[in-house]
């Protein structure tokens, strides 16, 4: 009868396994969200991400970066918004 180790590690995708009863289970661990705001356009792009891109979605919940992908998204939205405004504002002018 061959003994198993109690932990492996896999180099191909960085994970360690432990033993329990006959089957190697992955050590996870879930981080505890960072804080990011999202607004309007992160919440709608989280809504389109699970309805279109299901598998992307959760490889970026997955890894923990969601949150701050959806902020800086937002953030950039915001900043198209407010450049669009202006733009419309200076040719009604002008």
């Amino acid at each position: 009868m061959t003994t198993m180790k109690k932990s492996i590690h896999d180099n191909a995708n960085g994970l360690d396994y432990t033993l329990v009863n006959d089957h190697y289970l992955p050590n996870l661990t879930a981080a505890a969200p960072a804080e990011h705001p999202t607004g309007r356009w992160g919440r709608l792009h989280k809504t389109y991400l699970k309805e279109q891109h299901p598998i992307r979605y959760n490889q970026l919940l997955l890894s923990g970066v969601l949150g701050s992908y959806l902020a800086k998204l937002d953030k950039q939205a915001e900043e198209q918004l407010a450049l669009t405004i202006r733009q419309m504002q200076d040719s009604a002018v002008g």
